[in-house]
């Protein structure tokens, strides 16, 4: 990677306020990759407060890492993004719709009832986690959105009409990161639903209404979206990965430090079926990813029943989408959701560049097989011959998690064939990253792109950046 004209990562304060997460992140090789992502993403961020780095090094440095994640995911979602303004921290638009969106985090409470009672995570039995998800944890959600809530964003000229959107994320513990959208659901729906399997196996799920979440002495009302001026609140967006774990995970897609650092992931995600009550626990070592993880991954939206200004509900690809229907809390899932999930990062360095790629016979299951026209143009968006009518396709490729994209040709001038490879640029649209020319045979091409797939999946990268 080149050098880039400015960077998160040169000290602009004395080295002695500088905040350990931050000093960490800046020195220890292990984390090449995100610092490589955080930089990239860096060059076009702006700053019209013009404190970012600052806090990005000291004092804010949770709160300015979520607004760095956000950013990634609108300009690399399909978003056009404005920052120019200081307050809300985005203007964000796709297609004809525009949305106002205000970052804000949970942080560890100062004074007051948690910071005298709060409970760490570590600490909980089975009976207190269910507490602390029903009262605690809401009311450490509830105290940065009614903050928020005061600051009347929805008055400004430029957010007057439009759908205005918080999003969230939890920082007020070691392991507050491991929380999933449970407990802020219950919170801005005032609803709490249970589980429980009916005869036969069937599960069935019932609601019934929250009024009030209480810590000692201090209470406060369920049912955020039913707070007075919560109808300028079209949604919440809440995510548990805006962190380095997932920074560390897209750089290593985009093959930032892969000849150095090894990375396993490890967690729990949704399980689709219609009578399952429990996730379904995953693992996996991002040398050979099963999928290819895109940046709302991961994000929840959380969508006002009561709102005056409404969000389509494929407003933010990729997400989660939660809403109430017939009373009931409902969510629509992508194919894979994350649950909560934990990033193991091992620095090896040069043990790591000495090791010799396991040949085709030594590796897992590796398959590149043969698909449609019409599943090959769904998942690409478009077809190579429309780019030269003097081609003809004959044949259309992938491996098993779609990282690759591979398309046979045939030249009709020159009457030979060749093969073009596609992968997934920083903005996730397919790309051709290889192509193969001249070759006498159909047969000798198609075999051919079929080994130079499974040669690419040998490596981690997935993304492979291009100039826009």
């Amino acid at each position: 990677m080149t050098a880039l004209p400015k960077t998160l990562f040169a000290p602009v304060v004395d080295p002695v306020k500088l905040n350990p997460k931050f000093e960490q992140l800046r020195t220890w090789p292990g984390a090449e990759p995100t610092r490589k992502i955080l930089d990239e993403i860096f060059q076009e961020f702006d700053d019209p407060e013009g404190n970012f780095l600052e806090q990005f090094q000291t004092t804010g440095f949770h709160s300015r890492y979520f607004e760095l994640y956000l950013f990634a995911y609108f300009t690399r979602s399909g978003f056009s993004v404005d920052r120019s303004l200081s307050n809300p921290d985005f203007l964000v638009k796709r297609g004809d719709v525009t949305v106002a969106v205000e970052a804000t985090t949970v942080n560890p409470p100062t004074s007051g009832v948690l910071a005298k009672l709060g409970k760490k995570l570590s600490e909980l039995t089975e009976e207190e986690l269910l507490d602390y998800q029903k009262n605690e944890l809401p009311i450490r959600f509830g105290s940065p959105l009614y903050s928020k809530l005061q600051k009347r964003y929805w008055e400004l000229d430029h957010c007057r009409g439009i759908p205005f959107v918080i999003a969230i994320e939890a920082f007020h513990d070691e392991e507050s990161l491991a929380i999933s959208e449970f407990a802020l659901s219950q919170y801005v729906y005032g609803l709490q639903q249970v589980g429980r399997w009916a005869s036969g196996g069937k599960l069935e799920v019932d609601t019934t209404s929250i009024s009030e979440h209480t810590v000692g002495e201090k209470t406060i009302p369920s049912n955020f979206f039913g707070q007075p001026d919560a109808e300028h609140i079209s949604a919440l967006v809440f995510t548990n990965s805006g962190t380095n774990a997932k920074f560390a995970r897209m750089g290593h897609q985009y093959g930032y430090g892969c000849e150095v650092v090894d990375i396993t992931r490890l967690g729990f995600c949704f399980n689709p079926q219609v009578d399952a009550m429990d996730p379904t626990f995953f693992s996996y070592n991002l040398d050979e990813p099963p999928l290819v993880e895109c940046w709302g991954q991961g994000l929840v939206v959380l969508h006002n029943p009561n709102c005056l200004h409404p969000i389509p509900r494929d407003f933010f690809v990729d997400a989660v989408q939660g809403y109430i229907e017939d009373g009931v809390f409902k969510s629509d899932h992508p194919a894979w959701h994350p649950i909560a999930s934990k990033t193991l990062i091992h620095y090896l360095g040069d043990s790591k560049k000495k090791r010799l790629p396991k040949p085709l016979s030594q590796r897992g299951c590796v398959a590149v097989a043969a698909i449609s026209k019409r599943e090959f143009q769904v998942v690409c968006g478009f077809a190579i011959t429309d780019l030269n009518p003097l081609f003809e396709e004959h044949g259309w490729f992938t491996d098993e998690t779609y990282s690759f994209l591979s398309v046979v040709i045939h030249d009709k001038i020159d009457d030979d064939w060749s093969y073009v490879i596609l992968a997934r640029d920083q903005f996730f649209h397919f790309r051709a990253i290889e192509t193969k020319l001249s070759f006498r045979s159909r047969n000798r091409a198609r075999m051919q792109l079929q080994l130079r797939i499974a040669e690419l999946l040998s490596h981690p990268q997935r993304i492979f950046p291009q100039e826009p």
